[in-house]
């Protein structure tokens, strides 16, 4: 075969194979109006990229979180399209759905509190912001290939 005709069909095989990255999702805080979600037997897995939608107020903070295992429960990072970036020290997730996690901040501990919701690819939930601030979050996790082991 001659070296022309290969890089064709290897370039033609790239172009038409899926995405390794997902695209993003687009979380809106109307998809915490659906029923809560408790798992049914087996807890389901959180790994894995989430598109957020963060509510402060008036000001609206979209971004991505990352989550991996650790420990039992899960840790990563959260991160603000406007701000910088902060660690998740842990989040968890409990037998009925319910989501906890704890989020490092130069200012502080954030916590957060909140519920898979309409199947387990979605969480949303409330929290304290720094001086006592309200703040709803709604996360999506992006569609993957990946079957965590």
């Amino acid at each position: 075969m001659k070296p022309l005709p290969a890089l064709l069909i290897v370039s033609v095989a790239v172009a038409l194979a899926k995405p390794a990255c997902a695209e993003p999702a687009t979380p809106t805080l109307e998809a915490c109006k659906a029923a809560r979600f408790a798992p049914n037997g087996k807890t389901p897995n959180l790994q894995g990229q989430w598109d957020f939608l963060m509510q402060v107020g008036k000001a609206s903070s979209p971004g991505v979180i990352a989550i991996g295992p650790m420990d039992g429960a899960y840790t990563g990072s959260l991160h603000p399209y406007r701000t910088n970036t902060v660690v998740i020290r842990r989040l968890t997730l409990d037998g009925d759905g319910a989501v906890r996690m704890s989020v490092a901040t130069r200012e502080g501990e954030i916590g957060f509190r909140g519920q898979l919701t309409g199947g387990p690819d979605t969480i949303c939930g409330s929290g304290l912001y720094h001086g006592g601030v309200d703040y709803q979050l709604v996360a999506v996790r992006r569609p993957t290939s990946y079957v965590p082991r």
